[in-house]
């Protein structure tokens, strides 16, 4: 056995404690970069919800639009007939049960366009429907025109 092989040469001043800031600063980047993607990725998730919301209050405006043509043209005997059902549609509130408009609300305003002596009706139906509510919501409104002959 050799007495010189357990006698280990100690490290110089210069060398102790370089791997504590070393470690300190690997701890501190890998922090940072974690904090940062958690920002990333919940502000993705908050986009993606307000994309799905807009494309469902645009779904739901066009199907107020469309309840509001449908409550004008169809058994309607005349011209003044779809104009006392276009006043009679203005203000109305739909609210949606369906699987995936069941957040959102429309409004029907119907306006005419014709002059009282034309025989034909033309009427201005605009549906504003809102889905969602507080800082995740989306207004959408559609504008059509219905002509009745």
């Amino acid at each position: 056995m050799c007495p010189e092989c357990y006698l280990k040469k100690l490290p110089s001043k210069k060398e102790q404690g370089f791997l504590m800031p070393l470690a300190l600063f690997i701890l501190v980047g890998l922090g940072a970069l974690a904090i940062a993607i958690s920002r990333l990725s919940a502000g993705q998730f908050s986009a993606a919800v307000q994309e799905s919301l807009s494309v469902q209050a645009f779904y739901a405006a066009e199907s107020a639009a469309q309840v509001a043509m449908h409550q004008i043209l169809f058994n309607t005997a005349d011209k003044a007939g779809a104009d006392g059902k276009c006043a009679a549609a203005n203000g109305d509130i739909l609210t949606f049960s369906a699987a995936g408009l069941n957040a959102c609300s429309a409004q029907i305003a119907c306006s005419i366009a014709s002059s009282a002596g034309d025989t034909a009706g033309i009427y201005r139906v605009e549906a504003t429907a809102s889905c969602g509510q507080g800082q995740l919501a989306a207004e959408r409104r559609v504008i059509t025109g219905v002509r009745y002959e």
